[in-house]
């Protein structure tokens, strides 16, 4: 809890995966991918439940090695395809905590796909959030690319167009800082979701939580992974 606020912090984890095979509890480092981020809600100061929803048998099993930290919520197959939105399990998620008796203000999406945020973002997250009074927010990286340089290519012809406007011959030092929308925290209160239900995007966020750029690493492909673990070996190094 934070300024009498209540805090869920849940995290999706579906089953299946099709650019890495078994994603959520594939061995990074010797350990499945989930408990990292399992592992760094445990160390929240203002978490006040933790959560996994899942469909899948063997993630369910990985998460009660760690019983009476994080629980399972067991969500149906159709919301667990490679089309169904992470909103749906969120809402599906606190529909059944409400069925228990178990009420929350804010919710604190955690993708496993972000295993190197650590709690102190979190608990930096939940902050900004509360003391600011948002209805929304999600983490965002810094990316140091001119936004006018970025292009469309057509695979055909080559052909370029341009994806925003503006002349592509700028300084950098004349051009606003821009952000990545990089998946690693999700904030949003209770009462916006109830609102707004599914018309929701949880990547269109009102605000933003800005964290660095290795914090907000999303594992996507298995081509990642080589990176992703020297990146957890040199964070540990440091500890």
């Amino acid at each position: 809890m934070y300024s009498g606020q209540k805090i869920l912090g849940l995290i999706p984890a579906r089953g299946g995966s099709e650019a890495i095979p078994r994603k959520n509890i594939y061995p990074i480092n010797g350990k499945p991918l989930l408990m990292y981020t399992i592992e760094a809600a445990k160390k929240s100061q203002f978490l006040d439940a933790l959560y996994c929803s899942t469909n899948d048998d063997e993630i369910a099993e990985v998460v009660s090695r760690k019983a009476g930290i994080c629980q399972i919520i067991r969500r149906p197959d159709e919301l667990s395809t490679s089309t169904a939105r992470t909103i749906e399990s969120v809402i599906h998620a606190l529909d059944f905590l409400s069925s228990e008796g178990k009420s929350f203000d804010y919710v604190m999406i955690l993708q496993p796909t972000s295993p190197l945020r650590q709690s102190m973002e979190i608990d930096g997250c939940i902050r900004f959030v509360i003391d600011k009074k948002l209805s929304s927010c999600v983490s965002v990286s810094q990316i140091h690319c001119l936004p006018t340089l970025l292009r469309n290519r057509d695979k055909e012809s080559g052909r370029l167009s341009s994806i925003v406007s503006g002349n592509g011959t700028v300084r950098r030092q004349d051009v606003q800082p821009t952000y990545y929308v990089d998946g690693c925290l999700y904030m949003w209160s209770v009462a916006e979701i109830k609102k707004h239900g599914l018309d929701i995007s949880l990547n269109d966020a009102a605000f933003g939580y800005e964290i660095d750029k290795v914090s907000g690493f999303d594992l996507n492909y298995l081509s990642d992974i080589p990176e992703l673990e020297y990146l957890l070996r040199q964070r540990q190094r440091l500890k």
